[in-house]
């Protein structure tokens, strides 16, 4: 195979009316999303060539333009929803791209920048963009085999098979979501997701679907346990990353799904999956990410996380950091210390987030949570909380047991309560949104400690 539109259409060949997508209420065989991505393609303009943005509203267009590209020779970079149209255009611009695809319910639009197409080193076939967080988002592009030669590996410990049904939400842009989207195709399975943001929802196709494979980072399956009341012990494996799995979390998925392996991976937009634990245990470290796949070597140097993999987008070399800081223990496992840039400065101490973050979402009364870093004018570094509390816990009594939970120099000197930790369409705490909480809250002269 060259790309994925081919793998596509082996698969249709020989399997057509096999179920590919279940979206809602659409169903899609292998044969049904061909004819769609053709369709598509015969629309676009013949001369959409190089590297293009593609920006839909919903899962299906994201799916049909990322195959439609490739088979026109071009290469899809899936945009993150709720990017400004001036955001937009710095996209297109800082890293040269040949135009942007809009679709919509409605229909179609493609812009061309204008800008001539660049020399690929590598046989690059897609491309995915980092997070933005420190600027405009940035293309990597991948190679057709950076991920396709890495799936029957992960997909054996995963547990997805021609027969997986595997459920997942939010959008491709997600590296997460596009690679387990692409992983389920590779084994010639089915996709089952929903465009509601309702857990409600998310467990009616868990179990009129049958599924049996589930992929969806901690935040959103922390919403699907606070709905779901009754086991399902069809569920055969759960996997996760990108945030920590707290302890009350994996405890309900160990009661919710009781067949089923639980997967806590470590991984990278730039490097693919690096390791992996089964979590069988509720008390375990949370911290632990468990010990390299198949294939891939791991590093310490000066508490940074250094990777050697062949898996990895292209003009990298190995071996290679994100910036991820860490150590092994004494059995060769990762113990995560986060980011380097999610690590504070308070007062001369070093504290990290992810920690905090782990020990607040332990607490009995504390649904969520989630950790900002602020400067203050006569401390510098400080720590706000938002926190999602049980309906019927006293927010005096939450801060008082994390008071007494916390080191002093840990304790946040803000703590905002809020019906909902906001997640971004990649379920990620949604950061921008948070800050605009906490200065509505503090203009509205609400006591914050």
């Amino acid at each position: 195979m060259n790309n994925y539109y081919e793998l596509l259409a082996s698969h249709a060949e020989q399997n057509p009316d096999n179920l590919f997508l279940r979206m809602d209420k659409r169903r899609l065989s292998y044969q049904n999303m061909l004819e769609y991505t053709d369709g598509l393609a015969d629309a676009l303009p013949a001369n959409l060539t190089g590297d293009v943005l593609v920006l839909a509203d919903a899962f299906l267009g994201q799916a049909a333009a990322f195959f439609a590209l490739q088979k026109k020779g071009a290469r899809p970079i899936l945009l993150h929803h709720g990017l400004s149209p001036e955001e937009q255009e710095d996209i297109l611009r800082k890293n040269s791209l040949q135009g942007l695809l809009r679709l919509t319910e409605g229909g179609s639009s493609c812009q061309s920048t204008g800008i001539p197409p660049q020399a690929h080193e590598e046989q690059d076939i897609l491309g995915v963009l980092s997070s933005g967080s420190t600027g405009t988002p940035k293309v990597m592009y991948r190679t057709y085999g950076s991920w396709a030669d890495f799936f029957p590996t992960q997909n054996e410990i995963f547990g997805v098979t021609k027969h997986a049904r595997l459920f997942l939400h939010g959008s491709l842009s997600f590296t997460g979501n596009l690679n387990s989207f692409l992983s389920v195709l590779y084994a010639g399975g089915s996709i089952l997701t929903s465009q509601k943001m309702q857990f409600h929802t998310w467990e009616e196709v868990l179990r009129n679907e049958e599924a049996d494979v589930i992929y969806l980072v901690p935040a959103k399956l922390q919403l699907l346990m606070e709905g779901m009341r009754r086991p399902i012990p069809s569920m055969q494996s759960v996997f996760a990353g990108s945030q920590l799995l707290s302890e009350k979390v994996l405890q309900k998925l160990m009661d919710r799904f009781p067949s089923a392996k639980i997967f806590l991976y470590y991984g990278a937009s730039e490097l693919n999956y690096i390791t992996y634990a089964i979590c069988d245990d509720p008390k375990r470290n949370p911290a632990n990410l468990g010990r390299p796949f198949p294939g891939i070597e791991l590093s310490i140097r000066d508490g940074l996380i250094y990777v050697d993999t062949p898996y990895h987008v292209s003009g990298i070399r190995m071996p290679f950091t994100v910036g991820d800081t860490g150590c092994l223990n004494e059995t060769g496992e990762l113990i995560f210390h986060g980011r380097k840039s999610s690590w504070v400065n308070k007062g001369g101490v070093k504290i990290s987030i992810p920690r905090i973050e782990t020990a607040l979402k332990q607490l009995p009364s504390i649904r969520d949570a989630a950790i900002v870093c602020y400067e203050d004018e006569t401390r510098g570094n400080d720590l706000a909380a938002f926190l999602v509390k049980d309906p019927d816990a006293e927010e005096k009594t939450i801060r008082q047991t994390i008071r007494k939970t916390l080191r002093p120099v840990e304790v946040p000197s803000k703590m905002f309560f809020l019906k909902e930790i906001p997640l971004n369409d990649r379920g990620k705490v949604d950061m921008a949104k948070l800050r605009e909480n906490q200065k509505k809250i503090l203009s509205d002269n609400i006591a914050t400690t």
